[in-house]
C-alpha cells in the first residue's frame, strides 16, 4: 500500500502547494531514511535538515522518532543536506504550514523571538546537563511559547548538536592564535561574535563550501561539533582540531503549531512524546560520537588533537565581549550561564 504523503496542513493550502510543485504524492528519489517501526499506511511527515544523513540527526533522531510514533499513525521521513531549502526557509516553511517538520538553530529561530538567538552564544553553558537542564525547565519554556506565538512553531525537542571546536593548520591556544587568519563563521551575528571571540576574522561562508575553501586556502580555519566535522571530513584538509569548547549547542525539531493542534489528542501526545524520545538518543549519539572520533584521530594521527587550549581565557574575553555587542540580553546571558 502507497503510504500517504499529506503534510499537516489546511487541504486548500495543499491543493495550493500541489499546484506550485512543494507537495506531490511521490516522494523524490533522494530523500533520507524513514526506518524505524514504519508504519505502511502512516500519515508521513516531512522533516527538513541541512545535515548529511550520516549526522545524528539523520542516522539515530529520525529512527528514534518512527520508534516512538510506531502504531499513532504518523511517520516521519528524513530529507538531509537541504533538499528542501536551506535552514532559514525550511524553517519559514513549517512557520507558514507548508512543510510538516524541520530542525532549525538558535541564530536562526532569533528572526522569530530574538532571546532565542542567544542559546548560540559563545560560552552560555557549561556541560551538556546543563543546556537541558535550561532549555527543558522555565527558560526554555518561555522561549518556546514566545515561538509559538510569534512564528506558530512548536518546539518538540531540543537536541544536542555537539560542542563546537576550531580547526586550523597551527595549534590554537589562546585567542592571539587565530590573529589574522580567516575563520569560517555562518552569516548570523552571534556567529561573527564569536569569530571575533576566538580571535579571528570572520569569514561568512555556507557550510557545504568550507571543505573546498579549506583546501584552497580561501579561508584558514573553521569551527563545528566534532560529528559535523567527521561528516564533512573536515579534518582531511586541516592540520589541528583544537578544543575550545565554546559552543555548547542545540538544534530544535520544529513543527507547524496550528497543524498539530489539528491532530487528534493521541497523535498530538505521540509527536510531542517522541520529539523527547528523539532527544535523548541524538544526545547519546553525538557525545558517542564526539568520544569515538576524538579517539580515532589521536590513535591514528591523521590531525592533532590539541588539549592545551587556555579554556578559561576564551571563556573570560566572551563574558566580556557578548554582553557588548548584545547589550539588551546581557543579564540574559548570565542567566543561561549560571543555569
Amino acid at each position: 500500500m502507497k503510504k500517504k504523503t499529506l503534510p499537516l496542513v489546511a487541504t486548500a493550502a495543499v491543493g495550493l502547494l500541489a499546484l506550485s510543485g512543494c507537495v506531490g504524492t511521490e516522494a523524490p528519489a533522494a530523500k533520507g531514511d524513514a526506518a524505524g517501526g514504519a508504519d505502511s499506511d502512516a500519515t508521513v511527515l516531512r522533516l527538513a535538515y541541512q545535515y548529511d544523513e550520516t549526522h545524528p540527526v539523520g542516522a539515530c533522531g529520525i529512527p528514534a522518532l518512527n520508534e516512538s510514533l510506531s502504531g499513532s499513525g504518523l511517520q516521519v521521513e528524513g530529507y538531509p543536506a537541504g533538499q528542501l531549502g536551506n535552514e532559514e526557509e525550511s524553517i519559514q516553511q513549517v512557520a507558514d504550514g507548508s512543510l510538516d517538520l524541520a530542525i532549525g538553530g538558535p541564530s536562526f529561530l532569533g528572526l522569530y523571538e530574538p532571546k532565542v538567538a542567544m542559546l548560540d552564544a559563545p560560552y552560555a553553558f557549561a556541560d551538556v546537563d546543563q543546556f537541558e537542564r535550561v532549555l527543558d525547565g522555565e527558560v526554555g519554556q518561555e522561549l518556546w511559547d514566545s515561538l509559538r506565538e510569534n512564528g506558530d512553531l512548536e518546539v518538540l525537542g531540543a537536541w544536542y548538536y555537539g560542542t563546537r571546536q576550531v580547526t586550523s593548520n597551527n595549534p590554537v591556544n589562546t585567542y592571539e592564535d587565530l590573529k589574522g587568519q580567516k575563520l569560517r563563521a555562518a552569516n548570523a551575528p552571534m556567529y561573527l561574535t564569536m569569530a571575533e571571540i576566538m580571535g579571528g576574522a570572520a569569514t561568512p561562508m555556507a557550510l557545504d563550501e568550507v571543505y573546498l575553501a579549506l583546501q584552497q586556502g580561501t579561508i584558514d580555519a573553521q569551527e563545528n561539533p566534532i560529528p559535523t566535522i567527521a561528516s564533512q571530513k573536515l579534518y582531511e584538509v586541516q592540520s589541528y582540531i583544537n578544543l575550545t569548547g565554546h559552543m555548547i549547542q542545540g538544534v530544535m525539531l520544529l513543527g507547524n503549531a496550528s497543524s498539530i493542534e489539528a491532530l487528534s489528542a493521541e497523535q498530538q501526545e505521540a509527536l510531542r512524546r517522541a520529539g523527547k524520545d528523539a532527544q535523548a538518543a541524538v544526545r547519546e549519539c553525538v557525545e558517542t560520537q564526539e568520544a569515538d572520533f576524538l579517539e580515532e584521530w589521536t590513535a591514528d594521527g591523521e590531525v592533532t588533537v590539541n588539549e592545551d587550549v587556555d579554556v578559561d581565557s576564551f571563556r573570560e574575553r566572551a563574558s566580556e565581549i557578548v554582553p557588548k555587542n548584545f547589550p539588551e540580553f546581557a543579564d540574559f546571558y548570565k542567566q543561561l550561564q549560571e543555569g
